[in-house]
């Protein structure tokens, strides 16, 4: 049993490990697509606002040859991204004029590949995730809580 005194100093400790993990290495975030189905798992993650990031993608899908990608969008861009990546004629990570919707996104990713990308997490809110490919986007997306 810890005494009153155990119990201050273990949560000092971890605030002080809170603290370290904030400001030195990245926060890791892992996400992959679900086989050979147009989604992500998870389709939802969390992190706090100004950490730095590191997002692992792996595109998990084994039949399918689409690639696919992780974009994290600005809140209210979601329409007018969807429907500029339905539109390419080449997959790229970004649409072509869309550089503004975007907060960050990793390169396109073949089939059993892995991709990542770092980032310093936005302010604190919902952040829409897809992926870019045209015809994913649609069902291939999930949300990033950034908390406090």
């Amino acid at each position: 049993m810890y005494s009153r005194r155990g119990f201050l100093g273990t949560a000092f400790a971890l605030s002080c490990m809170t603290l370290h993990a904030n400001a030195g290495a990245p926060i890791e975030l892992r996400i992959a697509s679900v086989g050979d189905e147009l989604a992500f798992e998870p389709d939802h993650l969390t992190c706090p606002t100004g950490a730095s990031v590191r997002l692992i993608f792996h595109h998990a899908g084994e039949i399918i040859s689409d690639p696919h990608n992780w974009v994290l969008l600005k809140p209210g861009t979601e329409a007018a991204f969807f429907a500029d990546a339905d539109k390419q004629s080449d997959v790229k990570a970004i649409p072509d004029g869309d550089a503004a919707m975007v907060l960050t996104a990793t390169p396109i990713c073949g089939k059993g590949e892995i991709t990542m990308v770092d980032f310093v997490a936005p302010a604190p809110g919902q952040y829409t995730f897809v992926c870019s490919v045209p015809g994913h986007g649609e069902t291939m997306q999930g949300v990033l809580t950034v908390t406090v």
